[in-house]
């Protein structure tokens, strides 16, 4: 065995937590933070080191206080096994900083590295400051807290990606902290350094691809603001559409399932502007195949699709799922419940399965099976029943959003008609798509803008708790309807 093999085993194992001595960051201490801290540049050069299955990067970002008390300190995460090097100014000047190894505040089991940059002017509101961070080490995953984060650097597949920290952050060691502070919004700029038999992909435009000596180096920009930086790297072979503007990053075997994958957007897309309107500022749009269990996501310009999708038409209502997302305003609440665009997501699933790959009946299924799965969590969670789901991101259970919210979704299509929900949906992108919006300004829009009185139907759906009853006692869908048919 190597001997950097046999660290990362001593790290993944947890022994290094009795040498180490992680320390827990005080909730205390992270209570009294202001989160007032925006990301709005980030200029990241990679190096990525097969050879030792190691990353280095350099990082340079610019953050704004947009607070009104000022910040004497900017806090960071990294990867567990990552450190930083050094911390400089604007001008090269050192600039104090400390880091430790500790866990997170309300979620004991996950570990980072907590790091804390020293100004020595305080950060004033509006005011910004560029800070350089030299930083390297190894990756191991999070599989103990998130099992598809198995992330690692491997010449088959490298995934370098926020959900992993794999590379500098502001935020601070408590999940609830965190999504206080909001999403950020950037520009960023990235280069990567990887062998020459590889290839990276981003969502971004591809500004640059130079190589030397075995080794290229691939540069993106993003094309619109983002809120998180996703590099895949592998043996990847790119289809495209003819005007080069939609494109899929593919393994090698898979290049006839992007080209129905190409075909499928094309599709899904046009019926999604149909029902929800154009996209705002949309220009070119990646999809970057990753391998299964990895877990699929998209941000604003990107979606990473596990590879069974790919290899199967009978899975591309996960597909139907992802680009949903592009027309979800960005969530203002501290603590999104999710429900709005989760739900609303699995329901387009289900939705088009039925209507462009012929699933009869695919919808009604889908409810019966995800009303199935919904009351079987709720068996197992005694206290799930008593939760709304406007309190599902506050209490930690967002992954009931997709499943509720999927059936709140069919309910409603089902109570206003087909022409009503979408004009509704198309209404509300349209009002929030620039300026972002809250669960509660959702709620009002679909009360105050649908012709039929849907007050009983929002309020017991998602502020009370009479619909979970409701579902436990094994309503249909046609019961459930026509209970909020009835005057």
């Amino acid at each position: 065995m190597r001997k950097n093999s046999l660290v990362k085993c001593l790290l993944v194992s947890g022994w290094v937590l009795f040498f180490c001595g992680i320390l827990p960051v005080s909730a205390v201490t992270l209570a009294e933070q202001v989160p007032t801290i925006k990301t709005l540049d980030y200029k990241l050069d990679l190096v990525v080191d097969y050879e030792k299955e190691m990353l280095s990067g350099d990082c340079t970002i610019t953050v704004s206080n947009s607070g009104e008390s000022p910040l004497s300190e900017v806090p960071f995460l990294l990867y567990r096994l990552m450190d930083v090097e050094s911390v400089t100014g604007e001008n090269g000047e050192p600039v104090k900083f400390s880091q430790t190894v500790t866990r997170f505040i309300d979620e004991g089991i996950m570990q980072v590295n907590y790091i804390t940059v020293s100004l020595k002017q305080p950060l004033l509101k509006g005011e910004r400051k560029t800070l350089n961070l030299k930083y390297g080490g190894y990756l191991a995953g999070y599989t103990e807290t998130m099992g598809y984060v198995k992330d690692r650097i491997d010449k088959k597949y490298t995934v370098i990606r926020s959900d992993c920290i794999a590379y500098p952050e502001v935020g601070y060691p408590s999940w609830k902290v965190n999504k206080a502070m909001g999403f950020q919004k950037f520009n960023y700029l990235i280069n990567v350094t990887i062998p020459d038999s590889l290839v990276a992909a981003n969502g971004g435009e591809l500004v640059g691809k130079s190589a030397k000596d075995g080794f290229v180096t691939y540069s993106y920009k993003n094309i619109k603001p983002a809120w998180r930086i996703d590099i895949a790297i592998a043996d990847y072979r790119i289809v495209t559409d003819k005007t080069g503007g939609l494109k899929v990053f593919c393994f090698p075997p898979h290049e006839q399932g992007a080209r129905d994958i190409l075909e499928v957007m094309a599709k899904t897309m046009k019926l999604y502007y149909e029902w929800f309107g154009p996209l705002k500022g949309f220009k070119d749009f990646s999809v970057i195949e990753i391998p299964d269990g990895y877990g699929s996501q998209a941000d604003v310009t990107t979606i990473l699709q596990e590879e069974d999708v790919f290899q199967s038409k009978k899975e591309h209502y996960q597909f139907y799922h992802e680009l949903s997302h592009l027309w979800n305003p960005t969530p203002l609440d501290p603590i999104p419940c999710r429900f709005e665009s989760e739900g609303l997501a699995t329901f387009m699933g289900y939705f088009l399965a039925e209507r462009l790959d012929n699933k009869k009946d695919a919808l009604a299924k889908g409810f019966t099976d995800v009303k199935g799965r919904y009351r079987e969590r709720c068996r197992e969670n005694p206290e799930y029943p008593d939760i709304p789901m406007i309190d599902f991101g506050a209490k930690g259970i967002t992954d009931l959003s997709y499943l509720k919210g999927m059936l709140f979704f069919n309910i409603l299509y089902e109570l206003v008609g087909e022409d009503a929900f979408f004009d509704i949906l198309k209404g509300f992108y349209r009002k929030y798509e620039g300026r972002g919006a809250t669960t509660a300004n959702f709620v009002d829009y679909l009360n105050n803008y649908s012709k039929k009185d849907l007050s009983r139907f929002t309020g017991e759906w998602v502020y009370g708790t009479q619909s979970t009853r409701d579902l436990m006692n094994d309503l249909s869908l046609k019961e459930i309807v026509n209970k909020y048919n009835r005057p």
